[in-house]
């Protein structure tokens, strides 16, 4: 399991990027993807994902895709493959489902190193095989609401709609690939709208409508975002402390 420590910031580290901003940042993103993609429904996943990242790089300045990692033990990683990274942007999203402290993980943790514990408690389950893909995808369909479907699971695939849903293949620091990006939460709220939605990669393992006192709301979806904290290159791969949280 991947254990994240809140990190204390000094004048030296990077500043946590106000939450706003982020999320207002990928509320454009977006609606920009949205935009383009509606009118593209049907064609090929293949055709969907170049298209979403000419978007990305249209509205962003760069692309990030899932590659062979630099590192010889690393596996697949993530880079930037074209453009420029300012420091302070959203490279990717966490994906996986959402689970709460008491809420049953335990078979989905056997030999899992996709587990992300946030600050809170929460859990999130980034692995895209086995019984953690049947799960997310099951959940996925207990809250879609035809046509809008939840969330997002083509990350699940190898052709990717929403190009940033790959934050779970970014590698761990080393001496000599020091951290490039560090996870930034983010609670998106209930005015998000539901069309977007469907872009996120995360939903709860249990039902995200609440009904208490005789109200209905939604719980705030909680997403992690690997946030830039230096200016990346093109060709460069993104790197994570594993035990760094911005907040």
């Amino acid at each position: 399991m991947k254990n994240r420590n809140i990190k204390s910031v000094t004048d030296h580290d990077m500043d946590s990027i106000p939450e706003e901003k982020l999320i207002d940042d990928l509320y454009k993103f977006l609606s920009k993807l949205h935009k383009q993609l509606s009118d593209l429904q049907l064609v090929k996943q293949e055709r969907l994902k170049i298209k979403s990242l000419e978007i990305m790089r249209d509205v962003s300045g760069f692309t990030v895709e899932r590659v062979q990692s630099v590192l010889p033990t690393g596996g697949l990683g993530v880079k930037v493959t074209s453009g420029f990274v300012p420091v302070g942007s959203i490279t990717s999203l966490y994906p996986g489902l959402i689970y709460e402290s008491h809420e049953p993980i335990f078979f989905q943790s056997i030999g899992n190193s996709f587990i992300f514990r946030c600050a809170d408690g929460l859990l999130i389950d980034g692995n895209d095989r086995g019984l953690s893909k049947s799960l997310y995808k099951s959940c996925r369909g207990r809250d879609s609401c035809w046509p809008m479907p939840a969330c997002d699971d083509s990350w699940l695939k190898p052709e990717l709609i929403c190009p940033l849903n790959i934050g779970q293949y970014v590698n761990n620091h080393n001496k000599q690939y020091p951290a490039n990006v560090a996870y930034q939460e983010l609670d998106i709220p209930d005015s998000f709208p539901a069309h977007l939605r469907q872009y996120l990669p995360n939903n709860f393992y249990s039902p995200s409508l609440n009904v208490s006192e005789g109200m209905q709301r939604y719980k705030l979806l909680r997403v992690v975002a690997l946030v830039s904290v230096k200016e990346i290159k093109s060709g460069e791969e993104l790197f994570s402390s594993y035990f760094t949280l911005v907040r």
